[in-house]
């Protein structure tokens, strides 16, 4: 089977308007909404991965609260919006309380 000229095996590309769309040569069938939507996938690289390596060093609450932030920061433009970036706000907000505290 040969490389999409559109995707390159990627299965995801960026229409001209920034968004970023599963590509047309994957059936609707092999789309996974739950295990890999198109919003969770920038430049071949998934969000879990890189919150994965930017949490490396961090445990529990700020771990958490870290995760979340990049989690709506990643998706926002394909997503929610301005409604992401909100949430991503509230996750920095806490964990900047978090850290006063702590650090």
């Amino acid at each position: 089977m040969s490389e999409c000229e559109k995707c390159h095996g990627d299965h995801f590309h960026r229409t001209s308007n920034g968004m970023i769309v599963q590509c047309e040569c994957v059936s609707d069938a092999a789309y996974d909404a739950v295990n890999r939507p198109s919003y969770y996938n920038k430049g071949g690289i998934e969000c879990i991965d890189a919150v994965t390596a930017a949490i490396s060093n961090l445990k529990g609450v700020e771990a958490h609260m870290t995760a979340s932030a990049l989690q709506y920061l990643w998706r926002w433009k394909e997503k929610n919006g301005a409604e992401d970036l909100r949430k991503a706000r509230w996750f920095l907000d806490k964990l900047i309380e978090e850290t006063r505290d702590g650090k």
